[in-house]
């Protein structure tokens, strides 16, 4: 999974959960309220449920810019580093022996992208889902267009609906001078001229509290998080809510009696009864009646620090569930900033120089966030344990860098394993054998004998003078470990080829371009966690 992919990942299953636990705790935190004598009112509650849900959509990806900007600490633990056993090595010096074709290594093979097919699949249904709300909105709004105008004042509209059911109100981008927010009664009510004025206010009050406007992140919440309960119920609770305080806002406002309200709301839930449901995200009245016609005689004060205190109790909940619920998704994963403060600070001179980009990065990720990866990393290190010792003499033998145990690690897992075996490489290319996983035509061309009676890659001294004896001529040919490192996979013919076509050296952009693979990022990222074997604990 890419970079970006595993971000939004991330940030999707973060807002997931602080929806999930948000929406009740708000609940609770309303019902206690209620119990101790501190009840708030219908525009109080409101605010308070836009508060948590803006809360649930903002944190993840402020969490995510702020552990971005401030990496964590753990990750950075120089003394866990084995680069700190190492002494220092002095300049390399190298002799230049005759050319050969590197040697290749097959890559295992790729597992499913179960992550990034779960990530298309809800996309695409939350996609569809989107495209048929905002259909039938358009459907919606033409209908609008071609019913009688009661009146128009700027960009709002009453419009006589010419079928029988509850008002509504909605709103719908459009360019000047067509109306964008509209307020639709059924005929019947011209007949009632006090429903009528009464319906129209109660509408009017959905687009100057934006509910209209809002409506449409409530739609995209249904559409994104469809498969979650909560949100669903989040969602008709705050419809809900926006009912009570349009009612709350005309009664308490002087506009509408008690009594006549209450009678406007009763003759609005009969009409709904029978009639068809409203589209997603179009406020109307067939809401829960009895409720609010109680409210409307058990008015509430309003105490405007209770909703304060109220949210600010929901955000101190939400702020460390939000930064856990990214840790425990993001799992081991390393940013690129982190990744780079891991490089510069297990860097030792004279060793390979670590470049880190997004391709590192990725490679790092998959190495300590999969248990595949991570399976073949401690075996690595298990083995380089047991080869460690023949490993770096030959290679201090000849002022070798000792990150070239990155190779051996992503190549075999440092295992002396036959052509023939099973065992996995990360490296891409042609299967070989040993340690180094020479081919049979390299180890020939080093002076090794492989045939049908003796195949000297499996001598694990023998074969690792060869391998040393190639990265010299090799890093002897290019001046730099990245393109030596690039040869010893695809051949020395390969990276000249580049080379001599585009006039690049930077081994990173040239990846980047499709003209190397992606051999190097992955021993760079090998390099990184032999440096820090701490990223696998």
């Amino acid at each position: 999974m890419s970079t970006a992919l595993r971000t939004l990942a991330t940030g999707y299953v973060s807002v997931a959960v602080l929806l999930t636990v948000g929406f009740p705790l708000l609940r609770a935190a309303l019902a206690l309220m209620g119990r101790w004598g501190l009840p708030l009112s219908a525009r109080q509650t409101l605010r308070a449920g836009r508060a948590t849900l803006a809360l649930a959509l903002l944190l993840p990806p402020v969490c995510m810019a702020v552990r971005g900007l401030v990496p964590t600490g753990p990750l950075f633990t120089f003394e866990r580093s084995v680069v700190r056993l190492t002494t220092r090595l002095p300049e390399p010096a190298w002799s230049p022996r005759p050319a050969a074709p590197a040697p290749r290594s097959p890559g295992t093979p790729s597992s499913f992208p179960a992550g990034t097919a779960l990530a298309l699949l809800l996309g695409t249904a939350s996609a569809v889902h989107c495209a048929r709300q905002l259909r039938q909105h358009v459907r919606l709004i033409s209908r609008l267009e071609s019913q009688p105008r009661l009146r128009q004042v700027g960009r709002v509209a009453v419009v006589l609906r010419d079928t029988e059911g509850t008002a509504f109100s909605t709103w719908f981008p459009r360019r000047a001078p067509h109306p964008s927010a509209w307020v639709a009664v059924p005929a019947s009510l011209l007949e009632d001229a006090q429903g009528l004025r009464l319906t129209v206010l109660h509408e009017l009050q959905h687009h100057r509290q934006r509910d209209t406007v809002l409506a449409y992140v409530r739609l995209a919440l249904g559409a994104l998080f469809f498969w979650n309960p909560v949100v669903r119920a989040f969602e008709r609770w705050l419809a809900t809510c926006q009912e009570l305080a349009c009612d709350e806002a005309l009664v308490r406002g002087g506009k509408a009696c008690p009594h006549d309200y209450a009678r406007c709301l009763l003759e609005a839930a009969l009409r709904a009864t029978h009639a068809p449901p409203l589209p997603a995200g179009v406020t109307g009245m067939a809401h829960p009646t009895k409720r609010r016609i109680e409210m409307l005689f058990q008015p509430r004060p309003s105490r405007p620090h209770r909703t304060a205190g109220l949210v600010a109790a929901v955000a101190l909940t939400l702020v460390p569930l939000a930064l856990w619920a990214q840790s425990a998704t993001r799992g081991r994963a390393v940013t690129l900033v982190e990744a780079q403060a891991l490089a510069h600070a297990s860097q030792r001179e004279g060793d390979i120089p670590v470049v880190v980009d997004e391709q590192v990065v990725e490679k790092l990720n998959h190495l300590v966030t999969t248990p595949k990866g991570r399976a073949f990393m401690r075996k690595a290190l298990d083995n380089l344990g047991t080869h460690r010792e023949a490993l770096t003499r030959t290679l201090h033998a000849r002022k070798l860098p000792e990150g070239l145990l990155a190779v051996a690690m992503i190549e075999s897992a440092v295992t002396n394993m036959p052509e023939a075996s099973n065992l996995p490489s990360l490296a891409p290319g042609m299967r070989g054998a040993g340690v180094w996983m020479f081919i049979p035509s390299t180890a020939r061309q080093y002076g090794l004998r492989v045939d049908a009676e003796v195949d000297e890659r499996l001598d694990v001294a023998r074969e690792t003078e060869a391998a040393a004896a190639l990265f010299s001529e090799l890093h002897g040919r290019y001046k730099d470990w990245r393109l030596a490192l690039a040869a010893y996979n695809q051949g020395e013919k390969k990276v000249d080829r580049v080379l001599s076509e585009t006039g690049v050296r930077d081994a990173s952009e040239l990846a980047r371009a499709g003209h190397l693979n992606d051999y190097v990022s992955t021993v760079q990222a090998g390099l990184l966690i032999l440096r820090n074997p701490h990223l696998l604990d």
